[in-house]
């Protein structure tokens, strides 16, 4: 079995949107372990190498439970380590207390209070909710407006999913006064540029990539939020209603 055994981040260079909100720690921790990750613990404030251990699950009632693949269970029992796991989207990161062995010689360690997940792009990308009501709507200029399909989105991106000749898509093009809109909510506007262009799943669709262009206060909030009321809701199994976190929505 083959480890990707990556040393910790540091506090000083952990992102505050990196942190999992704590409500949410758990749910995290509960859906991540379905795929039984492979990593390693590291005892905390201690220079080490990391010991190889799988997650097989999480149980709110005992703690987090680890197979080990190496080193001594002994020597890990009554300490603070913390806990990384690497995937193909990239790292999970927490501190957990080993409490014990079970029977089935797994180690139990306690659960976090505090989570971070830091993906391997830049921003963390949500995908789309798949919500038929939703839609960013591109102002097109005399009064066109032509609603897309949100792909996924992060807190300075977006992927959408458009028409195949609706418009141009060339790379480096400006969208100016686009907005989210559900029913009858909406943001305020937000100025995109095309970044890439890939064909879309079916033939007469194309996908296009953009990024904010010269983003306020205003419009980074409403990514974010946007962005992080999908994430949530999808972590709480209540993706139907994940429009109710977002800041824009009434």
């Amino acid at each position: 079995m083959k480890f990707t055994i990556s040393p910790p981040e540091t506090l000083s260079v952990i992102e505050p949107s990196w942190k999992v909100e704590p409500r949410f720690v758990m749910k995290t921790i509960e859906r991540e372990s379905e795929r039984q990750p492979l990593g390693g613990l590291y005892p905390l404030g201690e220079i080490g190498a990391g010991v190889p251990v799988e997650i097989l699950r999480a149980d709110p009632a005992h703690g987090v439970i680890f197979k080990l693949h190496g080193g001594s269970a002994a020597e890990l029992i009554g300490k603070d380590q913390v806990a990384v796991f690497c995937g193909p989207n990239g790292k999970m990161q927490f501190i957990t207390h080993i409490l014990k062995i079970n029977e089935k010689e797994e180690l139990i360690g306690s659960i976090p209070t505090d989570l971070i997940l830091i993906q391997r792009r830049k921003e963390f990308r949500t995908l789309g909710p798949m919500d038929e009501d939703l839609y960013f709507v591109l102002s097109l200029g005399a009064g066109q407006e032509l609603l897309t399909k949100v792909v996924d989105i992060s807190a300075r991106g977006i992927l959408l999913d458009i028409r195949l000749d609706a418009t141009q898509v060339d790379i480096g093009r400006y969208w100016h006064g686009g907005f989210f809109e559900r029913l009858k909510s909406r943001s305020g506007p937000i100025d995109l540029v095309i970044k890439n262009n890939r064909p879309g799943v079916a033939m007469d669709r194309v996908r296009v990539g953009c990024e904010l262009y010269e983003p306020n206060a205003r419009v980074l909030k409403e990514m974010e939020s946007t962005r992080s009321a999908i994430e949530n809701a999808r972590v709480t199994s209540k993706l139907n209603r994940w429009y109710l976190g977002a800041s824009w929505y009434d």
